[in-house]
């Protein structure tokens, strides 16, 4: 009897410290826990500090008498994004990116820092490979997320977004338009910077302001892309780096399709032996767009040579494969 009361008593002293969390840098925590779901872990520490949601992918396993069958698959699609993590940050983008796909699956319409984890990883191991239309969703999501004022959990990295234009420095506007659209019919956006963007992408024109900030630039590029009108423009000496390029790449394509080839093939040249670095994908189409239209004229010794020089500089860019 005595035992079962000193037992009873210990159980009421320590209530809220009943359960342990364990983490993957071998460190614990003694709390409470309150509940579980995609977006995390609910537990308290104290009255005092209140609830706080701790991500799946930080904690390696769970201590106490609630802990059951439920707590299983969260705690391995935990492990799961701290494995892809782990990859990604080590540069192994051929095993990092199959988890965080269908991590990413999975939680791209929940909170939390799992799910900005998820879309995250995702948009970078897309980039890393030229996979655009696979990109967009992931970057909506993580638009998303920041709108939320979450913060990233690959600190490590430099940001993959522009702060000012909410806009993917590495991922131009050249996706299918169709696939995409496809792709996003299930996302779920609620901030109004993201729900622009969606707009934007899936074909609805948000207003005829021509800004050149956040989702009125984007806007801008696909107006020049797909008409033949002359837009007015800003004057590119106004704009980032990443932004003149997209801008010169959409003037080549409208002028392409004015008829206009040598002022065009001037801008993709341009974007060929200028950008090369820090807009590979755009660089590539440009060198490819040069090297069809001296094909077409018959100038093939110029053609092959552009092409010879693509095959070298762009080995596994995405349009390589369509030649």
């Amino acid at each position: 009897m005595k035992r079962v009361f000193f037992l009873s008593l210990f159980l009421l002293v320590s209530g809220t410290t009943a359960d342990v969390v364990l983490f993957r840098d071998s460190s614990s925590l003694n709390c409470e826990i309150v509940s579980w779901s995609k977006e995390g872990l609910r537990i308290l520490r104290s009255e005092e500090l209140g609830q706080e949601v701790l991500p799946w992918h930080r904690i390696r396993t769970v201590e106490g008498e609630v802990v059951g069958v439920g707590l299983v698959s969260h705690l391995k699609r935990g492990e799961m994004l701290w494995r892809a993590k782990a990859r990604l940050l080590r540069g192994d983008i051929a095993l990092a990116t199959p988890l965080f796909r269908e991590t990413y699956l999975e939680l791209k319409n929940a909170d939390g820092d799992d799910a900005y984890l998820a879309a995250e990883g995702l948009l970078r191991c897309n980039l890393a490979v030229g996979n655009v239309d696979d990109s967009v969703a992931p970057w909506l999501s993580v638009v998303e997320h920041m709108q939320h004022k979450r913060e990233t959990q690959l600190k490590e990295l430099a940001s993959i977004i522009d702060e000012d234009t909410f806009l993917c420095p590495h991922l131009p506007p050249v996706w299918d338009e169709f696939l995409v659209a496809k792709k996003l019919a299930s996302l779920k956006v609620e901030s109004d910077v993201a729900r622009a963007l969606y707009r934007i992408v899936t074909g609805t024109i948000v207003n005829e302001k021509q800004d050149y900030i956040g989702p009125a630039f984007l806007q801008s590029i696909f107006l020049l892309m797909n008409s033949l009108e002359n837009i007015s423009q800003q004057e590119p000496q106004e704009l980032q780096q990443w932004q003149q390029v997209w801008l010169l790449y959409a003037q080549a394509i409208q002028l392409q399709k004015q008829g206009k080839q040598d002022e065009a093939l001037l801008k993709f040249a341009e974007v060929a032996a200028m950008h090369a670095t820090t807009q590979p994908w755009l660089a590539g189409a440009s060198m490819l767009a040069l090297s069809h239209s001296f094909s077409k004229d018959g100038n093939d010794k110029v053609s092959k040579n552009i092409m010879n020089e693509f095959s070298r500089v762009f080995p596994n860019h995405p349009l390589r494969k369509e030649q």
